[in-house]
């Protein structure tokens, strides 16, 4: 290779050749552009090597006159004495002296007290002494000291008389295990490089550095044993401090999308009365990132090294019981992916709001999710950054009905989710599937199961079982049997507090869930998992979940008869005086409207948890009621009012075959 960026190539990277090379050379005597040429047409130029001190060679030589890159001497003058000017940038500090001196040193003149193998010495002193970087030549397994340049000692501050081993000469390399480096070398013949080697004095100034360091074998004879080694030193500090900011700059952008995405998760899950249920999010890693998977939530999940993504997951109550469960992901990654889960997140929580059924939730999600923009090509592509018109997510949207037992589903591109019964039988619930949301108009089917107490319900994204270079169906077979071996204990009346988190057997699950699926340190790909569980009360707490129904068949008398098996119900479930009267005529308002603006059957329907009463009256008409503000001279309209004058909470759903209207009182 060339030494300078500006040097003739073929003078500084060709080998030596002995001059009879040349002399029975039949290329030369019969090529016709050295014919008229007296140097080459005698050999006298190689034989006497005067050529380059006479420069006979090129004066009369025509084939070199005639040539355009080569006029008026171009090859003095151009190639050799017009190099570049220094401190271009493409120079290091010291180059040009460096150039200089092996440029001496290739065309000085040989003869007999100056022979060729003193030449090629005198070559390599001359290349390696000027070089820039800090350079020293060991021998023998005590690093005996046969050659320092100029910038080793600057760089250790030795004199140029010093000799003997390298440990007594630079006690840092053994303080920083180089030595146990060249003995490697010694013993395996390899190069050996420390990439980033810190020091606390050194140059002049002694002054704290980043240095990379090779050593590469000496074999003396060619292709014999290893007697020495060449150590090279290379000042990186000002590339150090640059790589430093970069990662630095990099930190605080992942602590800012991590932070944008927690506040989009729920900072805290809903806990409904007949249900238990714990999360986890797990942002994907950094590729500096070596802290396993499942210490990161374990400490909080702060933010940190870490890259954000679009996984969520939300828990939302619907009333008079009823628990919606969403999980879902975003395609891309990044602040802007974060940004559309959440948009995503906020729509599902409107539609949830107006009790919508699983199925027509995900089409008007997919419609909202068509009008976003998308985050189509993922970070570090031909095409990061730009976006597609419409985003692509997959989400699972469930229903849990405390009254009926029956979990209601829908998923659009989503993993399945996992049910795992009491007895232990897990099973994947894939009958209502459908396109991700984004892709356009689909009607996405619904499918129920009927959950029992002591069941257990796993919700997850494609983070969680996604491995490179194995199958994901090995996998999901794989997160079944780890489910279904999770621990299974009893509901404790209160769950153990372990700092700021609660622990109890939900958790334990939701743990050997991510212990058993072994996450990677590395995993690039953020991981959601929500796991649910419906307890099975025993004893005294039992007691405290209770329900009666009862139908009603006539006309507006029915009010009555509703209010008589209120009081009798509510009185046997000893709540106190002011909620019962309360609770009487709640169901009086809602079973007379029922009776007057339905139509029948009508159903009342009572229950009670452990921290409310919920009343509900369902009839065949689908007309949902609204509350307004009655006239001083209308006859009807203020049954709700009262209703949600005296109530916790009410609302009102469609059904099948008509529609519900409830309200909630709290116990406490």
């Amino acid at each position: 290779m060339s030494w300078k960026p500006d040097a003739p190539s073929a003078a500084l990277s060709d080998p030596v050749v002995s001059d009879t090379a040349f002399e029975d050379s039949t290329a030369f005597e019969t090529s016709t552009a050295f014919e008229n040429s007296s140097a080459f047409k005698n050999n006298t130029a190689f034989k006497n090597n005067t050529a380059f001190e006479n420069s006979t060679a090129f004066e009369n030589n025509t084939a070199f006159e005639s040539t355009v890159g080569f006029e008026n001497n171009a090859v003095n003058h151009t190639m050799l004495n017009d190099a570049a000017p220094s401190g271009t940038a493409l120079r290091e500090s010291g180059y040009d002296e460096f150039g200089d001196a092996l440029t001496q040193a290739l065309f000085r003149p040989a003869d007999e007290e100056y022979p060729s193998g003193e030449r090629v010495g005198a070559l390599l002193a001359a290349a390696f002494g000027a070089a820039p970087g800090a350079v020293a030549l060991v021998r023998d397994h005590d690093h005996r000291v046969d050659f320092l340049n100029r910038a080793f000692r600057d760089a250790f501050g030795l004199s140029a008389e010093v000799c003997g081993p390298l440990a007594g000469l630079v006690p840092q390399f053994e303080q920083l295990g180089l030595l146990d480096a060249l003995d490697h070398v010694y013993a395996t013949g390899t190069v050996f490089t420390a990439p980033e080697v810190r020091v606390t004095g050194f140059g002049a100034a002694k002054r704290p550095a980043v240095l990379r360091v090779t050593c590469s074998p000496v074999h003396h004879p060619e292709g014999g044993p290893v007697t020495g080694a060449l150590v090279n030193i290379i000042d990186c500090t000002d590339q150090a401090a640059a790589v430093d900011r970069l990662r630095a700059g990099e930190r605080r952008h992942r602590y800012a999308a991590v932070a944008l995405q927690r506040s989009l998760l729920p900072q805290r899950l809903s806990q409904p009365d007949d249900l238990r249920i714990a999360g986890v999010y797990l942002p994907g890693s950094a590729e500096d990132q070596v802290e396993s998977s499942a210490d990161v939530w374990r400490r909080g999940n702060e933010p940190g090294e870490f890259q954000v993504g679009g996984d969520w997951y939300d828990v939302i109550p619907l009333g008079a019981g009823r628990t919606a469960f969403v999980m879902g992901d975003v395609m891309g990654r990044g602040v802007h992916a974060a940004a559309v889960m959440g948009q995503l997140r906020a729509a599902v929580r409107a539609y949830a709001a107006a009790n919508l059924p699983p199925g027509e939730l995900l089409l008007h999600l997919d419609r909202h999710a068509a009008e976003l923009e998308g985050v189509a090509y993922a970070e570090g592509s031909v095409s990061a950054g730009a976006c597609d018109f419409g985003a692509l997510a997959t989400a699972v949207y469930a229903v849990y009905d405390p009254d009926d037992r029956v979990l209601t589903y829908a998923r659009a591109g989503h993993p399945a989710p996992l049910l795992r019964l009491p007895e232990g039988l897990v099973v994947e619930l894939d009958a209502a599937g459908g396109p991700p949301l984004g892709t356009g108009e689909w009607t996405w089917q619904e499918a129920c199961i009927a959950v029992p107490p002591g069941s257990y319900l796993a919700l997850f994204t494609d983070g969680l079982v996604e491995r490179r270079g194995t199958d994901l169906d090995v996998q999901i077979g794989r997160l079944r049997e780890v489910f279904a071996g999770a621990p299974q204990l009893p509901a404790p009346r209160s769950g153990v507090r372990h700092g700021t988190r609660r622990v109890g057997p939900v958790d334990l699950v939701r743990d050997e869930l991510l212990a058993g699926m072994d996450l990677p340190s590395d995993h690039d790909d953020d991981v959601a998992l929500l796991v649910v569980h419906v307890p099975r009360w025993q004893g005294q707490r039992a007691d405290l979940f209770r329900s009666a129904a009862v139908d009603l068949v006539g006309g507006t008398e029915i009010a009555a008869h509703a209010r008589a098996f209120a009081s009798g119900v509510l009185r046997s479930w000893h709540v106190g005086e002011d909620l019962c009267d309360a609770g009487v005529l709640a169901v009086s308002e809602l079973v007379a409207n029922a009776a007057i603006h339905g139509r029948p059957p009508v159903r009342l329907r009572l229950r009670r948890t452990d921290r409310r009463l919920i009343i509900d009256v369902g009839d065949g008409d689908d007309h949902l009621p609204r509350r307004r503000l009655a006239n001083d001279t209308d006859e009807d309209g203020r049954g709700i009012g009262i209703v949600a004058s005296l109530a916790t909470s009410w609302g009102a759903r469609q059904l099948d075959t008509g529609k519900s209207v409830w309200c909630e009182f709290d116990l406490n």
